[in-house]
């Protein structure tokens, strides 16, 4: 990977101004069809259409030349428009959960380690369905902050002041910290004043400790991110009451997909990875998820976490689409 493409790319400004002319007219054309885009399943169908609309808008700004690239999946970005065999730019493709009023959502892992190599500049085009919504801005300028889920995460805000992005907070560019071999370094001290203000305020006392992984253990990281959270940073005990609905919503979504065995009333791998990378306690553990008995779902009666579940369904495909 060559950090001078992406330098080229940003200092180019006429290169600049047709990428910010494409993904303009995008949004114009994906608005007027917003009929046939925002229904439906609509986090499913919206990355189709916007390579569609790339596609029918590069030709339209006099950029024939450019070829889009939809590559869905779980590479980053979802879409790459290419400008020649050396030179691309991004469009990472987001949507809001409709029960979401604000423009945050949750971004990839800080490490990339699916990241296209030859793409300089990403941008992010996110969207909301009801009503229909669209905003984009480059990814360096959305970044508000950094979460540990069940890994270190970036996190998004497309209203986020400029002043108030996370890079300008750090004094370092994303493409400063993205080529590093180990980016997490960049957000340790971070991270810590950040938690010791937060303990501060709620006048808790607290003990970190750190884990940085060497390059060769970042390669794997995506397929261990259990093992760095449990690794990387010792959590200040909080009780599940004590946490925001939005982070208890994340967290039941969450723990339901990667421990599925909370269906059948087996809640102790789940209750163990919240109180080892959360640091949350949950006493009420089973009644989180279903406190026994029966509902009626569609004319049929199913146990009730089934219809939890089902209530709960924009939540994990949120996570899903994470």
């Amino acid at each position: 990977m060559s950090i001078a493409v992406g330098e080229n790319l940003s200092r180019n400004l006429q290169t600049l101004h047709s990428f910010e002319r494409l993904l303009s007219c995008t949004k114009e054309k994906l608005l007027l069809d917003s009929h046939d885009v925002a229904k439906g399943d609509f986090w499913k169908t919206f990355e189709v259409n916007v390579n569609n609309a790339l596609l029918a808008s590069k030709d339209i700004v006099g950029l024939n030349d450019w070829k889009i690239q939809y590559i869905g999946g779980h590479k980053f970005p979802d879409i790459v428009a290419r400008i020649n065999e050396k030179q691309a730019f991004g469009i990472e493709v987001k949507t809001i959960s409709t029960r979401n009023s604000s423009w945050k959502i949750m971004g990839g892992s800080i490490m990339e380690s699916t990241r296209i190599p030859d793409v300089s500049r990403i941008h992010v085009f996110c969207a909301r369905q009801k009503p229909f919504e669209i905003k984009y801005r480059s990814f360096e300028e959305c970044v508000e902050d950094v979460a540990v889920t069940h890994s270190p995460r970036y996190m998004l805000d497309m209203d986020v002041s400029n002043n108030q992005s996370l890079f300008k907070r750090l004094g370092k560019t994303y493409d400063e910290i993205r080529h590093m071999k180990n980016p997490f370094d960049a957000f340790k001290e971070f991270i810590v004043e950040q938690r010791k203000i937060n303990l501060k305020k709620r006048k808790l006392e607290d003990d970190f400790w750190w884990y940085s992984p060497n390059s060769n253990q970042i390669d794997s990281l995506e397929l261990e991110d259990q093992k760095f959270a449990n690794k990387m940073v010792g959590l200040e005990m909080q009780f599940w009451n004590q946490l925001t609905k939005d982070v208890q919503r994340f967290l039941r979504a969450y723990l339901l997909i990667l421990f599925p065995n909370i269906i059948e009333g087996n809640y102790n791998d789940a209750s163990k990875w919240l109180l080892q990378t959360q640091g949350v306690i949950n006493p009420s553990f089973r009644d989180t998820f279903s406190a026994g008995g029966r509902k009626c779902l569609r004319g049929i009666d199913v146990p009730k976490i089934i219809y939890n579940i089902y209530s709960w369904k924009d939540d994990l495909i949120n996570i899903f689409n994470y």
